[in-house]
């Protein structure tokens, strides 16, 4: 997504990294799997490496063509995929305050507003 209309009139834009009126969400529903299929292509990859099988498990991956990622990169593919597949976006409009959630599976959001009536940032981190 790049662009949301808030109700309010206010253009929530998402063309970069690090916004803080942007979370994701990942359902209770969904933790245990989240973790379950974390762990499952950590020991994957940890059991190929001790193996000495990590190109056999590259290649059941991504077949025998030319270009083929490292194991770093392998990781980090997988796990954005299982990543990707288990959240949910929410955006916080900075003008009214409303939550914009994403419902699950479609691009599509239901706003929430706060009976404030003001932007809260509360999906921006507390860490520096």
């Amino acid at each position: 997504m790049s662009k949301l209309a808030c109700r309010c009139g206010h253009i929530i834009i998402d063309q970069t990294d690090d916004l803080p009126y942007k979370a994701a969400l990942l359902r209770d529903e969904h933790e245990e799997r989240f973790f379950a299929d974390a762990s499952l292509l950590a020991n994957e990859l940890l059991d190929a490496a001790s193996a000495g099988k990590v190109d056999k498990l590259l290649e059941r991956h991504y077949g025998n063509g030319h270009w083929r990622p490292g194991p770093m990169e392998f990781f980090g593919d997988k796990f954005t995929s299982v990543y990707l597949s288990s959240i949910s976006t929410v955006y916080e409009c900075e003008r009214c305050g409303r939550l914009w959630v994403q419902k699950e599976g479609a691009n599509h959001f239901v706003c929430f507003t706060p009976e404030s009536g003001q932007y809260e940032s509360i999906l921006r981190s507390q860490v520096p």
